[in-house]
């Protein structure tokens, strides 16, 4: 019996401009500052190639500008990370996030007086959206799910808040590898026996979306964030670090029984009264968005002629929100082993052919999904 593989190849094409551009003169360059908890977003218009003259034309470029931030933001923010499987562009997609609502919330930013560029050539607007306001549109509880309390304590004390030291590379839970912790909107937290300590349905939600479900910070000057763990908190080394995009912290089974064993440390959880320490380089501001500058869309048009020109069977080619993207279906193997039979090697090549056109600054994410042919051994 033959196993079959829905196979992705997702092109994110790196290039040295920063800012997404469009063909009529528009551009976006979106950042992430996890310890102010917002993000940052300068956009621009090229008033020559959008046939606008500046400065009498400046009512029409603010027009413009104000008309296609929702728009031009969209991409940007489908990047940012929401938890450990999924990404804010997952949930837009399955329906769990209305765009509307995303749509809304970036117009109703705060937004600083729009400037121009010394040679009158370009004009510019910021946005500001704060990451517990993108939070908000996920919480749907209206109180705290209680905390589980497990059989077992351990000797512990009233704290005033929980602070996880994650820094470093730290152990992958179930792989042979170590990395560095990644911040997201919505990190669960667990204990090394893979129990779960720590989610946002477990906060208030009025706080998580004020203040979000944990601080990041890269200080270890606890006087800076005082007002969230108090004068006397839980101090956790992380043991680990888990699940897809690397987001959420293992600590160990004792420091988990101490939080949980007595009512005082369960309401920390609900308060959110949780900062996690992390490395600088976790929590400088994380460029959202693939790069789509001129070189992203020549190198679209390079490969839409390359697969045009030798059509490749049961294949999609896209531009998503996460780069180009292409995707191929039913791809054959050997029975029971990760070898491709010889009759798919034919249009996997072609692909291959043009995704060396994305150069050397290319990245590539490949993902792949087996089908269910009733044998999991061999799947």
């Amino acid at each position: 019996m033959l196993k079959k593989t829905l196979f992705c190849a997702w092109l994110l094409v790196l290039a040295t401009a920063l800012a997404v551009t469009q063909e009529n003169g528009l551009s976006v360059d979106a950042t992430t500052n996890w310890e102010k908890q917002l993000i940052h977003s300068i956009i621009s218009l090229d008033t020559r190639q959008a046939g606008i003259e500046l400065p009498s034309g400046r009512s029409a470029a603010l027009q413009i500008l104000q008309m296609e931030s929702p728009t031009l933001l969209k991409d940007s923010f489908f990047s940012l990370q929401i938890d450990s499987l999924h990404q804010l562009g997952h949930y837009i997609e399955d329906g769990t996030v209305p765009l509307s609502e995303l749509n809304t919330l970036v117009e109703e930013s705060t937004c600083a007086p729009p400037w121009f560029s010394r040679e009158l050539d370009r004009i510019s607007m910021t946005r500001t959206v704060p990451l517990p306001g993108i939070a908000g549109l996920f919480i749907r509880h209206t109180a705290p799910q209680p905390v589980p309390v497990p059989l077992a304590e351990a000797p512990t004390k009233p704290f005033t808040g929980i602070l996880v030291d994650a820094r470093g590379r730290l152990p992958v839970h179930g792989e042979y590898t170590r990395e560095s912790i990644r911040p997201a909107l919505f990190p669960r937290i667990w204990d090394t026996d893979m129990d779960l300590v720590y989610e946002k349905n477990m906060v208030d939600p009025r706080t998580a979306q004020d203040y979000g479900l944990v601080r990041y910070t890269t200080t270890t000057d606890e006087q800076s964030y005082r007002n969230r763990i108090g004068n006397d908190p839980l101090r956790i080394t992380a043991r680990g670090v888990f699940g897809r995009y690397r987001t959420d912290p293992v600590i160990s089974r004792e420091d988990y029984l101490k939080i949980v064993s007595i009512p005082e440390n369960r309401t920390l959880l609900a308060e959110g009264r949780i900062v996690i320490l992390c490395d600088p380089e976790a929590l400088e501001n994380t460029r959202l968005g693939p790069v789509k500058d001129r070189n992203y869309y020549v190198v679209r048009r390079d490969i839409e002629r390359k697969l045009a020109a030798t059509p490749v069977q049961r294949m999609d080619f896209s531009d998503s929100w996460q780069g180009l993207k292409i995707t191929m279906y039913d791809i054959r193997f050997v029975a029971d082993t990760a070898q491709i039979l010889e009759s798919e090697r034919g249009r996997i090549d072609i692909v291959a052919d043009a995704l060396l056109l994305a150069g050397e600054n290319a990245s590539f994410v490949v993902e792949g999904h087996t089908a269910n042919v009733g044998k999991p051994a061999g799947e």
